[in-house]
C-alpha cells in the first residue's frame, strides 16, 4: 500500500489517502460540552499518519485501540471509504472514542475554535447555495467554494479572515478508478497561489469499484 500526504514541519498530517482509495481527515473540535479539555501533551496530527495504512474501515476503527490518545486535544476525524461506499466519522472528546456512521453523499464538515456549531451553521449555509449554482463534482466550483467570503470575510467565512488565524492552504483530493491525485496550495484559498505541488498514486486494478 503507498499513501499520499501533506506533512507538517514535526512530521504529522492532518489528510491523507492511500492507494486503495482511503481518505482521512482530521479536524479540530471545540463544541465538548460540560467536558474540560485535557491538557496537550502530543499533537492530533499523529493521528492520521498511524491510521492510514488500514485499506477499510473496520481496520481503521480497531486501529484506534492502538492508539494512545490520552493529552491529546479534541478532534474529529472523518472517513471516506471508496471501496465500501461508506462514510464514517469519529469523535474524540478527550474521554473516549465515537463513531457515527454518515450517508454516502456529498457532505461538509468545519471546525472553527470559536464554536464549531457556528461554523457548520454559516459555512453550510454557503456550501447549499453554491452547490445549487454550480456542479459540485468539478474541481472549479471547490476551489471557488474554498475561496468564498460570502457573506462576509470574517470567523466563519470558508475562507477563515481572524486577527489570530485564518486559513493557510487548500488540499484536494480526487480519487478516479485508476489514479488518485493530490494538490496542495499554500497559503489563502481567496488570493491566487501556484500549485506546490501535485502527486498522485495509481490504485490496484483488484480494488477497483465502478462509478
Amino acid at each position: 500500500m503507498s499513501v499520499i500526504s501533506p506533512s507538517e514541519p514535526a512530521g504529522g498530517t492532518w489528510i491523507a489517502c492511500n492507494s486503495r482509495g482511503t481518505l482521512l481527515a482530521l479536524l479540530n473540535s471545540t463544541d465538548c460540552q460540560g467536558k474540560t479539555p485535557p491538557e496537550k501533551t502530543q499533537t492530533r496530527g499523529a493521528v492520521v499518519p498511524q491510521l492510514i495504512w488500514r485499506a477499510h474501515s473496520s481496520g481503521v476503527q480497531s486501529g484506534f485501540r492502538h492508539l494512545r490518545l490520552t493529552g491529546m486535544l479534541p478532534f474529529r476525524l472523518v472517513g471516506i471509504f471508496r471501496d465500501e461506499a461508506a462514510v464514517i466519522s469519529w469523535h474524540w472528546d478527550g474521554v473516549g472514542i465515537y463513531r457515527t456512521d454518515l450517508p454516502w453523499k456529498r457532505q461538509h464538515w468545519f471546525s472553527s475554535s470559536l464554536s464549531d456549531a457556528l461554523a457548520a451553521k454559516q459555512r453550510g449555509s454557503v456550501c447549499e447555495k453554491a452547490a445549487c449554482s454550480s456542479d459540485p463534482r468539478r474541481s472549479p466550483w471547490l476551489r471557488l467554494l474554498h475561496a468564498s467570503h460570502d457573506p462576509s470575510p470574517g470567523a466563519f467565512s470558508i475562507c477563515v479572515h481572524r486577527r489570530d488565524a485564518a486559513s493557510v492552504s487548500y488540499t484536494e483530493v480526487s480519487c478516479r478508478a485508476d489514479r488518485i491525485t493530490m494538490d496542495y496550495f499554500p497559503g489563502h484559498p481567496c488570493t491566487p497561489s501556484a500549485l506546490l505541488s501535485t502527486d498522485a498514486l495509481t490504485r490496484p486494478t483488484t480494488t477497483c469499484s465502478a462509478g
